[in-house]
């Protein structure tokens, strides 16, 4: 009996102990890789960009803008965020947005994505309250 539940023992903790099949799913070993890093690169630099744009306190119209970010894979922005020039780092924000849209265009290549080719259209920005708000888009 001593005997038996041994054998079963030991028959258990040798199967826990079986080899990883060599033939991984390729898009589970690219995610491991290199597409993994440029995922988390981009999505660094969109938390960037949303943190250069969030204060968004304005005293006039002409403070508020609105940046396209992003690519899709069709060409254009992804969306737009808006932001005030009083208190935002143009050229760190461009520079951003540069590296951003770069990593999106790779990042959509090498996903293969596709999307409808509608382009967005930029919207209105204005100071309403003393903040930067997005209105209609533009006609």
């Amino acid at each position: 009996m001593k005997k038996t539940l041994t054998l079963s023992l030991l028959v258990l903790l040798l199967t826990g102990c079986t080899a990883v099949p060599a033939n991984k799913d390729s898009l589970t070993t690219q995610l491991d890789g290199p597409l993994a890093q440029l995922q988390l690169d981009t999505r660094q630099l969109q938390l960037r960009l949303e943190r250069l744009t969030e204060d968004k306190t304005c005293q006039q119209d002409n403070q508020c803008q609105v940046i396209g970010v992003g690519a899709r894979p069709c060409g254009g922005p992804d969306q737009y965020l808006i932001y005030s020039t009083l208190n935002t780092d143009e050229k760190m924000l461009s520079y951003t947005n540069e590296r951003y849209q770069k990593l999106k265009k790779q990042q959509n290549e090498k996903l293969g994505l596709m999307s409808t080719c509608q382009m967005l259209m930029p919207p209105v920005s204005a100071c309403v309250a003393q903040k930067c708000v997005i209105g209609q888009p533009a006609s």
